[in-house]
């Protein structure tokens, strides 16, 4: 039975489970039904951005249930299936290494163009169709198309991947549903103490920075690097070094990143059982529920919204003291 899994990555560049699915079949409706009890259960938020295997049947499903989320196809997939449709290319191998460095080097969208067309004609694959059907989705899976969109550094699904192997030592192949359950709970709760550890070791590690300047203590970003990733580069650092500018703006210095920023999730709900089981989370999404009800309200009439951003502020300062 297929096993599906939802992937993302904290602020420590973990993967975590953002949930799973067993699906007896994977045609459209099947990966609907996936992708909206997956919602359900996130509390309908959409993700910005997600990453999948190129499957027609998953393309069309996310874009009828999250048409406003960017799709790309995981570009491992994509070049595990060069060895099929460059059959009786020659030389092959050598073919293969041209594909992946003319997806991965171009550095402008007319640099792809132009090495794309002269790759398909000089190896004369006009007349293949999937390398048609590929051009034709370039949005969906060359990086120079998707990387002003931010991504924490995936490129492909094997993080989602790996995850598979975090279940190694719970569950196998022999494992019955039932099982499955139980051991699932023990996997994620295990998963979390290690969150917890390296949110503990973060706060007590501190980095020799090399030089002088203040702005070694972080990591920037240019060459899309910051767009994709979040973190600035070194080509943007070098530029700094030499305006002589020793301190980063605040704004480059994303919260998902951060290690002094509290995040609530790393206790709030894990105490015991599942986290949608506790207490705490009941709790949680019956003050979530007042507050999106103000939010429904106040949208729309300026006036309303200045109301709720006032007592809001006015709120979490008298929490806060």
């Amino acid at each position: 039975m297929p096993y599906a899994t939802f992937v993302g990555i904290n602020h420590h560049r973990q993967f975590i489970l953002l949930g799973c699915a067993f699906m007896s079949h994977e045609d459209i409706d099947s990966y609907k039904l996936v992708f909206r009890t997956w919602l359900e259960a996130m509390g309908n938020v959409h993700p910005d951005a997600i990453i999948t295997d190129q499957y027609q049947s998953i393309k069309v499903a996310i874009a009828e249930v999250m048409p406003n989320t960017i799709h790309r196809y995981c570009i491992c997939h994509i070049f595990s299936k060069l060895p099929l449709y460059l059959s009786g290319v020659r030389p092959s191998k050598i073919a293969r290494g041209e594909f992946k460095s003319m997806v991965l080097d171009s550095i402008t969208i007319e640099v792809f163009e132009r090495k794309w067309t002269e790759y398909i004609a000089r190896y004369n694959l006009h007349t293949r169709n999937w390398f048609n059907k590929l051009y034709s989705e370039k949005e969906n899976w060359v990086p120079v198309y998707l990387d002003v969109y931010s991504w924490a550094g995936m490129l492909s699904t094997q993080r989602s991947e790996g995850m598979h192997m975090f279940f190694d030592g719970y569950i196998t192949h022999q494992s019955t549903l039932r099982i499955f359950v139980h051991q699932y709970e023990l996997a994620i709760r295990a998963k979390h103490e290690k969150e917890l550890e390296a949110e503990y070791r973060s706060k007590g590690f501190q980095i020799v920075c090399e030089s002088r300047f203040k702005w070694e203590e972080y990591t920037r970003t240019i060459c899309k690097w910051f767009e994709s990733r979040g973190i600035l580069c070194y080509h943007i650092l070098k530029i700094l070094s030499h305006k002589k500018i020793d301190k980063i703006d605040e704004r480059y210095i994303l919260t998902r990143w951060r290690s002094d920023v509290i995040r609530p999730h790393l206790n709030r709900f894990h105490q015991v059982g599942y986290p949608n089981m506790a207490p705490e989370y009941k709790t949680y999404k019956s003050m979530l529920k007042y507050f999106d009800m103000a939010c429904d309200i106040a949208l729309g009439t300026s006036v309303k919204v200045q109301c709720v951003k006032h007592n809001l502020k006015k709120m979490v300062h008298d929490l806060q003291n």
